[in-house]
């Protein structure tokens, strides 16, 4: 474990059970929730790591055989092509031969960047491949205009008037409706109790609250860090790093870091969190709460996310790193041979034919 992971591990900010005594509900939950964030900023960090070291991985271990792979299916194609010229092949066979041709130069130029195999795609693909991108866009147009036709007839002209009244129509509709959601919403506010309106008046205060106490709590510790006034050359470098650290906990919303950097950094004035009132630390255990719900998000999205995909394909305990990345790269030998296999194989046309049918 890295010196500085155990030094934050050290001082992770927890409530002591007093001599004697019980901690309180509220200074119990506190405790949970700290242990939870801690649990979860090293989880979130431990996957973190492990993407970066398989993304270093897949450089060293898996690129150069992908490369290999990939030339070989560009050989492939290739040899493929020039059998495609000889007068060997039946019609319906040739017919075949241009469409894998085609398939295996659109999978090189999509999933691999080989540009260079456009001539081949657009040799025998049924359209050029610039034209095949186009086509989604080309066609949702076409299929508006088919919408409008369905609405307004055959004789309605999409590149006239016909269209401005019918924006006309649907922007007045578009005001008519957002005035009477305006209306409903001051039915709804005129109708809201007492009480209704005091519950929204006492959840703003609490988040002023919860706001103060962040900004508090970052005061406090700027006061005692602040190198303005600081002589000592050694003492002032420390105490500007450890100021860009408060400063970035702050910003990034990470109260959970700044209650763990003032038990790191103000241990000289006591065990400040048992001084805390409970009215105090009910705002520390709701910016807590929100600061778990958030980490938890972040870690679902290993799961779900973009890189969830190559989260699951490469990444985990190093055992299970070395488990798929053995996997991966039998899995590129095994189609490596098979590629070479097939270009000694694929030399005879006869085989060729065998291989459309």
């Amino acid at each position: 474990m890295p010196k500085s992971d155990k030094l934050a591990r050290q001082f992770t900010p927890q409530i002591a059970t007093p001599e004697n005594n019980r901690l309180t509900e509220l200074q119990q939950q506190f405790n949970q929730k700290v242990k939870q964030i801690d649990h979860l900023k090293q989880e979130i960090a431990a996957r973190h790591a492990s993407i970066n070291q398989a993304q270093r991985r897949i450089e060293k271990e898996l690129r150069p055989l992908i490369r290999q792979v990939t030339e070989k299916r560009v050989e492939l194609a290739r040899l493929l092509d020039e059998a495609y010229t000889l007068p060997f092949f039946k019609k319906r066979e040739s017919e075949k031969l241009a469409l894998l041709i085609a398939d295996i130069a659109q999978e090189l130029i999509e999933r691999y960047g080989r540009e260079d195999m456009l001539h081949l795609y657009n040799k025998y693909a049924a359209s050029p491949y610039e034209a095949s991108i186009n086509r989604h866009e080309q066609h949702t147009p076409n299929e508006a205009e088919d919408i409008f036709k369905d609405i307004f007839g055959d004789n309605a002209d999409a590149e006239t008037g016909s269209l401005d009244d019918f924006e006309d129509i649907q922007a007045q509709l578009d005001r008519e409706m957002e005035q009477r959601e305006r209306e409903k919403q001051n039915r709804q506010k005129s109708r809201k109790t007492k009480a209704q309106l005091a519950k929204e008046a006492q959840a703003k205060a609490e988040l002023s609250n919860i706001s103060k106490a962040s900004r508090k709590l970052y005061t406090e510790l700027a006061k005692q860090l602040h190198p303005d006034k600081e002589q000592n050359e050694t003492a002032r470098a420390w105490k500007e790093e450890a100021m860009k650290r408060v400063t970035l906990a702050y910003h990034h919303d990470d109260f959970f870091e700044l209650l763990r950097l003032q038990a790191e950094f103000m241990q000289e004035q006591g065990p400040t969190l048992q001084k805390l009132p409970d009215a105090q630390l009910e705002y520390y255990i709701k910016m807590l709460t929100d600061q778990t719900n958030s980490l938890q998000a972040e870690l679902q999205r290993f799961s779900t996310g973009p890189d969830a995909a190559f989260y699951t394909s490469f990444c985990g305990s190093p055992k299970q790193m070395d488990h798929k990345f053995k996997a991966a790269k039998e899995d590129l030998n095994m189609e490596l041979q098979s590629l070479k296999q097939n270009l000694r194989d694929l030399q005879d046309p006869q085989l060729i034919r065998m291989l459309l049918k």
